[in-house]
């Protein structure tokens, strides 16, 4: 080859590596948007005499636990955790105009109260009464039960307020409102705890990944965690929140069972052996979401000598990429 010839390749050589594509820069890693991680969040299951103090509280508490009686249930005891996080809920309801189960921050109902560290499987019922008049005329508890009543009174198939009231499962209620001029708020927050404790805290600062720990009630043990996911929350504009008048939760895709215990899948979620137990049923599950969004973990227990595993409590996680932001969504 002549000097030429190899000054020819050369150049060839560099013309065809300038014209690759160059690497994309790698995407920052994930972080916790909620819930607040910087201490671990922990909770206990709450004192079974435990009653609410405030007189509306009070006569809904009441009549819930009178119309499930009527109905040959078992009365729902008070959880004044889930009541702190209703009681926000329907201040910001009347600050923002909106009506239903969502805010402007479009978290849904289960997200917001286990973010906030409650940590049932949550139901939620929402009551708005709105007057042309600077106030009510009618007295705050009257509001409360009659659209507690009018819950009640619904007919299949549109009876899902009902059914929440009549719930089997829920083993636990708390109620929140809030009045201002002629708004009225109210949300009665259902859940059903089969958790004695629960606990999440971060694997490090710098990491999305989560331990979360607990231990059932007595009488239960966990049998399987299911994980379901769905995009971060995005903003809503006021009319798109108040048009959202239900939710569920999403779809489980993943599952979580004893380690070790590799002959059991959980039907429609890919399973792995995960949980690490103790001696007295306490476990332990390492989680790391493997991209931004909302993720749920539902807990799902059974009795101790029966298989009848059902749903008795969730963690929420919200995890996006530094700088994200959520665009509002909806119709202006």
């Amino acid at each position: 080859m002549t000097w030429q010839g190899a000054l020819l390749a050369i150049l060839l050589a560099t013309a065809c590596a300038g014209n690759g594509t160059a690497d994309a820069p790698p995407e920052p890693p994930l972080r916790i948007v909620a819930p607040n991680l910087e201490a671990p969040l922990a909770e206990v299951f709450p004192p079974g005499d435990a009653l609410p103090k405030d007189p509306v509280k009070i006569a809904v508490f009441e009549r819930i636990n009178r119309d499930r009686l009527a109905e040959g249930l078992a009365p729902v005891l008070w959880d004044e955790a889930v009541s702190r996080v209703a009681d926000a809920f329907c201040r910001n309801q009347i600050a923002e105009n909106t009506t239903g189960h969502f805010l402007t921050d479009g978290i849904p109902p289960y997200a917001r109260t286990a973010l906030a560290g409650v940590f049932g499987m949550q139901y939620e019922n929402s009551v708005t009464w709105k007057t042309t008049g600077s106030s009510f005329t009618d007295p705050v508890k009257d509001l409360a039960l009659t659209g507690h009543e009018e819950m009640l009174a619904e007919k299949p198939p549109h009876d899902g307020h009902r059914k929440t009231i009549l719930d089997p499962a829920a083993t636990h209620v708390g109620v929140g409102y809030d009045v201002r001029g002629g708004n009225f708020r109210m949300a009665q927050e259902f859940l059903t705890r089969h958790l004695a404790w629960l606990k999440v805290e971060r694997v490090s600062p710098r990491s999305a990944g989560v331990v979360i720990s607990g231990k059932p009630i007595e009488g239960r043990r966990l049998f399987f965690v299911t994980v379901g996911w769905e995009p971060p929350p995005a903003r809503l504009t006021r009319e798109a929140a108040s048009r959202r008048m239900s939710y569920s939760y999403p779809v489980p895709t993943e599952a979580f069972i004893k380690e070790g215990l590799r002959n059991v899948r959980i039907v429609g979620a890919v399973t792995s052996d995960r949980i690490r137990f103790q001696r007295d049923q306490a476990f332990e599950i390492r989680f790391s979401p493997e991209r931004p969004g909302l993720w749920t973990l539902v807990f799902h227990t059974q009795p101790l000598r029966e298989e009848r595993p059902s749903s008795g409590g969730i963690a929420v996680l919200w995890v996006d990429r530094p700088g994200a932001a959520p665009p509002a969504t909806g119709a202006p």
